[in-house]
């Protein structure tokens, strides 16, 4: 023992001279004058004040621990030798750490450590010791669940609160103070009651030997929490991570202070505001009620990559490769894995597309998903969301026939004779070529997905689910699910070309298309009912598609009083290519996959000269040939020399009046070789006038016409019945009809001379 006063009257009581020493005195002597050489029994306080001489210090400690031993006080001397270790560890060498800590576990095997306070006989308390720093924690986080399961506050619609004024000034202890507050911060998230919650630590052995920590939890107030114990061995100077987790078993604000630890014999309560590194006493997190867990899963197989999106809230994926116009359905499981009914569902579809793309790719009924609710726990529930290879079929970009004006051209061709039967349609300009076909907008956005040459592309997208249900639910929490769709579109077919002729009868029109088939598989296509074709590989045909034309109910806005200023070309061309696509449908079947798809005309252009044959006149016809009605495909014969009686009669269907109508007759011969012969006066002569002039014709009236032909030599003669309307005659065709209007008796009548 020191030579000092104090313990020389304590030697007294335990010298060897002394025949009944007495350890139990002399302890309680060497507690008294702890003070004296500025030791405080309470730790925390020990380290705040900072006072005295350490290495004095730590031999009047050892002395005690001594004599607390030698008076049968283990839990006392356990209890000096923390004290020891804790107060004054950067004062000892590294021989004198391992030395003393090895003798606190030799001590704690007689009486465990423990963080209560010890009372004396005499009424002295001495205060719990902690081994703050055994192991030494070099960081303490909290951990945000995972991202499919952090809580959402649903949103509400904002009130009008009226305008929004700025200030720099802050009052009251906002969430800009608080954030500013370190040492009592607050968590930006929150933690869900009954679900797994954790801290994340990282921990260094200061001991040149293993350290064993056993039952380490989380050390918490607030609202009940359950922590779940862990043990760790650490090896020396060796960083170590460990996650401390438990359950929060109610719902309001869970302080979280520290952790406890059993090391070295001692069990301690290691607050996070008494540790030697520079952490807040205590952090704060909202406990919202409990939500429940929806597990998501797909038909379709995985994707193995996401490119574009990073929304952690994914939780499944799934990739489809589909054949532009393929449609596939993929199957969405929903099971409910948690003890909480799911009541709220709602479903949507995100992705870097143009609405109305994204809603062409991607159909699902809101219905099926309504009828899903409640989803009740271990149920399962599926919806389907339909996948459709959207793409623009049309060729962008196609040429302009040099040989008729732009504001005219319609795309004229030829060679069609023995694909339209009844019809010769070599007649016209073998220049196949649409006007204007690729810049429409009507093709919505699809231009900008898929270039000008047709070929593969991915569209990503996401389906988000949000959900909830339970207390969460009625406290305005929710959660977000994402599936991850990748879709891989290959072009299929391609229209490259496209142009209107008329039809057999008055009420169609054959809309002709060039198709090539893209793919690397010999196709099937069905461009009408019962009219099939095949196509190989990389090689293209031309098709028409019998088509009934645009009824004038579709067009009666353009034609009422009114308002006409913003009634254009494009929005009759628009109503009219609508009304195309809605028709002309063209299935596809790829034999060897057996991958089948329609493809879509929607986006196709129209000149007027298309205009005026996809829609349906304005003029009732009545054509006569010796008091019997001509109809579509008569076979009209008669000898040379016979005198035919024509009769014509037409009558005005729309509801405002038609001025300055010429109706005109001409014959011609067809020679079916592209020569169209309209010289006739050496092979008949009319009787009467082949025009007529109407300055009006009024809603519901019928004009009539009547004359006599001869045909004076045998042959295959042509009449073609047709009316001429000036620019302006119709008063609300200013901005609707920009050119003359010619309506047309189709198809044209053929009279066989003998």
């Amino acid at each position: 023992m020191l030579n000092c006063p104090v313990f020389q009257c304590v030697r007294r009581y335990v010298s060897q001279q002394n025949p009944s020493p007495n350890w139990n005195r002399c302890y309680a002597l060497m507690l008294q004058s702890l003070s004296g050489h500025k030791l405080i029994l309470d730790p925390v306080e020990m380290i705040e004040a900072n006072q005295g001489w350490p290495i004095l210090q730590v031999q009047i400690l050892q002395d005690l621990i001594v004599a607390a031993k030698r008076a049968g006080y283990s839990a006392l001397a356990t209890r000096h030798m923390t004290f020891l270790l804790q107060t004054m560890w950067h004062n000892l060498s590294d021989t004198e750490q391992k030395e003393l800590s090895i003798q606190l576990q030799g001590l704690s095997v007689q009486c465990e450590g423990s963080p209560v306070p010890l009372v004396l006989d005499s009424g002295v308390v001495v205060p719990p010791a902690n081994l703050t720093d055994i192991p030494l924690c070099c960081s303490f986080t909290l951990r945000d669940l995972k991202p499919h399961l952090r809580p959402k506050v649903i949103e509400k619609e904002k009130e009008d609160t009226g305008p929004f004024l700025f200030t720099p000034i802050h009052f009251g202890t906002g969430s800009l103070d608080r954030r500013r507050d370190k040492t009592n911060p607050k968590m930006e998230f929150v933690w869900v009651e009954n679900e797994v919650c954790e801290v994340t630590l990282k921990l260094v052995n200061p001991l040149p030997f293993e350290l064993k920590v056993s039952n380490m939890r989380l050390l918490t107030s607030g609202v009940v929490f359950e922590s779940i114990p862990e043990t760790v061995v650490l090896a020396p100077d060796v960083p170590t991570s460990l996650t401390l987790s438990g359950w929060a078993r109610e719902s309001g604000e869970l302080e979280i202070t520290g952790y406890s630890t059993h090391a070295l014999g001692v069990k301690s309560n290691c607050r996070l505001k008494y540790m030697s590194n520079s952490f807040p006493s205590q952090y704060k997190v909202d406990v919202v009620p409990n939500l429940p867990v929806l597990q998501a899963s797909t038909s379709l197989p995985q994707s193995a990559s996401f490119s574009n999106f990073h929304d952690d809230n994914i939780v499944t994926s799934a990739s489809v490769s589909l054949y532009h116009g393929e449609t596939v359905c993929c199957t969405i499981t929903l099971t409910n894995t948690s003890q909480i009914p799911i009541e709220m569902l709602d479903v949507l579809i995100s992705s870097g597309l143009e609405p109305t793309v994204q809603d062409q790719i991607f159909q699902f009924d809101q219905e099926d998903v309504k009828i899903i609710l409640p989803l009740l726990p271990a149920q399962s529930a599926t919806f389907t969301v339909k996948i459709y290879g959207a793409a623009n079929f049309l060729a962008p970009n196609s040429a302009a026939s040099p040989t008729i004006p732009n504001e005219y051209n319609s795309g004229f061709f030829s060679s069609m004779s023995t694909s339209l039967p009844g019809t010769s349609l070599s007649r016209v300009n073998s220049s196949f070529r649409s006007s204007n076909s690729g810049h429409s907008s009507l093709a919505g956005g699809l231009t900008t997905l898929f270039q000008q040459q047709p070929g593969s592309s991915t569209v990503e997208a996401q389906l988000k689910l949000r959900y909830s249900g339970g207390g969460g639910l009625q406290a305005q929490y929710c959660r977000i699910s994402t599936v991850f769709f990748m879709v891989e579109l290959l072009p299929s077919l391609h229209v490259t070309n496209w142009d209107v002729l008329p039809a057999e009868t008055s009420t169609q029109f054959y809309l002709v298309l060039d198709i090539v088939n893209l793919t690397s598989q010999e196709m099937e296509l069905e461009y009408a009912p019962s009219k099939r074709m095949l196509v190989e590989a990389q090689e293209s045909c031309r098709v028409p598609v019998p088509i009934d034309r645009c009824p004038l109910s579709k067009l009666s806005n353009f034609y009422d009083e009114g308002d006409r200023s913003s009634r254009t070309l494009m929005d009759v061309n628009k109503i009219c290519s609508e009304h195309i696509s809605d028709q002309a449908k063209l299935k596809w079947l790829l034999n060897t996959t057996d991958a089948k798809g329609v493809a879509s005309l929607k986006g196709i252009t129209l000149s007027s000269r298309m205009l005026d044959i996809v829609r349906m006149s304005p003029l009732d016809w009545d054509v006569r040939i010796n008091g019997d009605t001509v109809t579509a495909q008569d076979d009209i014969s008669c000898e040379a020399g016979d005198s035919l009686e024509l009769q014509m009669s037409i009558g005005n269907s729309l509801g405002i009046s038609i001025k300055d109508l010429t109706l005109s007759i001409q014959f011609y011969q067809d020679y079916n070789n592209g020569t169209l012969n309209y010289r006739m006066d050496t092979r008949l002569a009319l009787s009467g006038t082949a025009k007529k002039v109407l300055p009006s014709l009024d809603p519901r009236d019928v004009a009539k016409h009547k004359c006599n032909v001869v045909f004076f030599t045998p042959g295959l003669y042509k009449m073609d019945i047709q009316c001429h309307s000036p620019d302006g005659s119709v008063h609300t065709t200013g901005q609707l009809i920009p050119m003359g209007h010619i309506w047309k008796f189709t198809p044209p009548i053929s009279i066989q001379v003998k």
